[in-house]
């Protein structure tokens, strides 16, 4: 034995116990949950997107998410992954609000029966008249479609009226989503002037299910 080191006063090793354990790792996910909320917008917190103020929250976007799940023909595979079609869900919805705006700029309307009878000519020119197979493979619910082929009228009237061109339309979408302010929750991914939603940002959302 070394001289000048006597075991029995050497300092006790300290002991790691379970419950320390536990105290750091709640301290240390509490100090992650303050950054990550510090990054986001007050009005973002517990939203999908912000639109103009008005908020599509996460719980909207996964019930419309799940809703398209539970149809028969539904491949989540084929839509690009759970991520992407998260994304896709809110593309449509964001979509669909500049639309809408453009629509009352532009005091133009859409019935329900304008609506009705697009989606009859549209099923025309399926095979067999039956569109329900192809929208349930794309993720498209009945008020998702509906509210497509309202954008798409939305869109065939301004043209008609404006004399404008694809591009020309796709500048004025742009310009009422600048104006609307679309604030899309960064862990879905970024709103961009393609008018979809990409996942620049590096999504992390969670499958629905």
């Amino acid at each position: 034995m070394r001289a000048g080191i006597v075991p029995s006063q050497a300092e006790p090793t300290k002991r790691i116990t379970v419950s320390t354990i536990r105290r750091i790792v709640i301290a240390s996910l509490a100090a992650a949950s303050a950054v990550a909320l510090a990054g986001c917008d007050s009005d973002q917190i517990g939203a999908a997107v912000v639109i103009d103020g008005d908020r599509f929250t996460v719980d909207d976007l996964q019930n419309a998410v799940e809703h398209a799940e539970r149809q028969d023909g539904f491949d989540v595979e084929a839509a690009g992954g759970m991520q992407a079609f998260q994304r896709t869900v809110l593309t449509r919805h964001i979509q669909h609000e500049i639309f809408l705006r453009l629509a009352a700029d532009e005091e133009i309307e859409v019935s329900e029966a304008d609506i009705d009878d697009a989606i009859d000519e549209i099923a025309a020119q399926a095979p067999g008249g039956d569109l329900g197979a192809a929208l349930a493979q794309a993720g498209y619910t009945d008020d998702a479609f509906r509210a497509g082929v309202a954008d798409q009228l939305i869109a065939q009237t301004f043209s008609e009226e404006n004399g404008a061109d694809a591009a020309a339309l796709t500048q004025v979408l742009v310009d009422l989503g600048n104006e609307l302010n679309v604030d899309v929750n960064p862990r879905y991914g970024t709103w961009g002037e393609d008018l979809s939603v990409s996942a620049d940002t590096g999504s992390i959302s969670e499958p629905a299910s």
